[in-house]
C-alpha cells in the first residue's frame, strides 16, 4: 500500500530537507578534527625536510627523553616508572626507528638535534617542557640548553659528560678494564674495538649486543633478567658517522662535545643522575657537571652502570618524580 500524505505533512518535510541542505548537514561528513599530538602512541612530524617520530606515554608533566648512542634505537630507553609521574615524549634522532634514514644537508651533528628538539617543541606548541637527555643524548640536551633554555622548565642529564677530550677517552678505557674479569669480557671488548667496521644496521646491531654487558653494573648475576633487552636492542651504522665525531680511538667513536666552560651559563633546574659503575661515563663527569652548574642536584646510583633506569628503575623514577615536583607549577 502506498502510504499518502497531507498537504501540511509534506510542506513540513520539505520544509525540513531545505534547511538539511541549507546547513549541510545531509551532504557533509563531519569535520575531522586534527589528533592531539600528546595523545599517547607513535606521532610524526615534518622537520626541516625530514620526518622525526616520537612516542607518547604516561601522565603528567611533559619531559622529551632523547636517547644514547648515536643511533641506538629509542625503546631501550622505555621508562615505564617514571610513566607515572610524567608524559614521556620518546624522541626518536634522524637515523633512526621511524624517523627520516638519510639526515639531508645538515648532517647528523649535536646542533642538528638539538634544532630537531625545539623544532618539535614549537609544533607542538610547548611554551617550556623537561629535556632529559641519555648519554649522547646528554650531549645534544646540554647543546639544546646552551641555545634555548628560555624554553626549559628543567634539565635532567643522565649518564652523561661535558666532554670527550683525550682525558675522558682515558677513563673509559680505564673503566672498560674493570670488566676485565667478566666471563664475557672478551666479546665484548672485541666488539668495542670493532664500532668503526660496521657498515650496515644489522652489524651495527650485531656489536652493540656483544658490547651490551658493558653497560651494567652487575650482568653476569643479572643476566637472566636483562637478556630479553639485549635481544630486543637496535642500533642504526649512519648516525656514528656524525660531523662533530673526533678521532677514533680504543673505544669508537666519540662524538666530540667540550662545553665544561660554558655548563656555568646554564641557569634552569637540573638534575644530574649516574650510575656508580658508569664506564662510559664516569661519575668524575657528572660531578663536574654538578658543580659548574649552580642550581643543579647530583643522584649517584649505587648499584647501576650506564643504564640505571634498568637497573635500579624505582630508585630513578623516585628522583625523576621528586625533581619534577620541585620544578615551579
Amino acid at each position: 500500500m502506498t502510504p499518502t500524505f497531507g498537504r501540511a505533512q509534506i510542506s513540513r518535510g520539505a520544509l525540513l530537507l531545505a534547511l538539511a541542505i541549507a546547513s549541510g548537514c545531509s551532504t557533509r561528513a563531519p569535520s575531522a578534527t586534527k589528533p592531539n599530538p600528546l595523545a599517547p602512541g607513535l606521532h610524526t612530524e615534518s622537520i626541516g625536510g625530514s620526518t622525526i617520530a616520537y612516542h607518547v606515554a604516561g601522565a603528567g608533566p611533559i619531559v622529551f627523553v632523547h636517547p644514547g648512542g648515536p643511533g641506538l634505537e629509542w625503546s631501550y630507553e622505555h621508562m615505564p616508572e617514571v610513566e607515572k609521574y610524567a608524559t614521556l615524549v620518546y624522541i626518536e634522532p634522524i637515523g633512526t626507528g621511524n624517523s627520516s634514514r638519510e639526515p639531508g644537508p645538515r648532517g647528523f651533528t649535536l646542533d642538528r638535534y638539538a634544532a630537531d628538539i625545539e623544532s618539535l617543541r614549537a609544533r607542538l606548541g610547548l611554551e617550556k617542557f623537561v629535556l632529559l637527555g641519555h648519554s649522547h643524548g646528554g650531549f645534544v640536551a646540554q647543546t639544546y640548553a646552551l641555545a634555548n633554555q628560555q624554553h626549559l622548565k628543567g634539565l635532567i642529564l643522565y649518564d652523561t659528560s661535558p666532554t670527550t677530550g683525550p682525558e675522558w677517552q682515558k677513563d673509559v678505557e680505564a673503566g672498560v678494564a674493570t670488566y676485565k674479569h667478566e666471563p664475557w669480557f672478551p666479546e665484548a671488548a672485541a666488539a668495542l674495538a670493532q664500532e668503526t667496521s660496521a657498515k650496515t644496521d644489522s652489524q651495527m646491531t650485531a656489536i652493540f649486543k656483544r658490547e651490551y654487558p658493558l653497560y651494567f653494573a652487575n650482568y653476569t648475576a643479572r643476566a637472566q633478567e636483562f637478556e630479553p633487552y639485549r635481544a630486543a636492542a637496535i642500533a642504526y651504522v649512519a648516525p656514528t658517522r656524525s660531523t662533530d665525531a673526533s678521532a677514533t680511538n680504543k673505544v669508537g667513536v666519540a662524538p666530540s662535545i667540550e662545553v665544561r666552560g660554558l655548563l656555568h651559563l646554564i641557569t634552569v633546574p637540573t638534575l644530574v643522575i649516574v650510575g656508580k659503575r658508569d664506564f662510559v661515563t664516569p661519575e668524575k663527569y657528572s660531578r663536574i657537571i654538578h658543580d659548574a652548574i649552580h642550581d643543579s642536584r647530583l643522584v649517584i646510583l649505587e648499584h647501576s652502570g650506564h643504564m640505571g633506569h634498568m637497573e635500579e628503575p624505582v630508585v630513578f623514577a623516585d628522583s625523576v618524580h621528586q625533581f619534577l615536583e620541585s620544578l615551579p607549577r
